[in-house]
């Protein structure tokens, strides 16, 4: 029992740690945006990142299409209780 507790603390504690961080630097390019190419002297954008040297945390898009779900349930729900009166 404990042990299931302590998984779910951990989970929730992504979860939260996704929604307030949900970008990471990239592991291909360094967080760059572009790989140097062996023997050329020019450089292209990084092909995982498109460039941008930043990519989303595991489970980020998940935790934040939750976190919008969430949101958009109470909102709807106070509005319905606001028409009940």
């Amino acid at each position: 029992m404990t042990q299931i507790l302590m998984v779910l603390a951990f989970m929730l504690g992504y979860a939260v740690f996704a929604l307030v961080k949900p970008k990471k630097p990239c592991g291909k390019c360094g967080g760059w945006g572009n790989r140097r190419r062996r023997m050329r002297r020019t450089s292209a954008a990084c092909g995982r990142c498109g460039g941008t040297g930043r990519q989303f945390r595991p489970g980020a898009r998940l935790a934040g299409r939750g976190a919008a779900l969430a949101v958009r349930y109470l909102r709807e729900r106070a509005e319905q209780r606001r028409e009940a009166k």
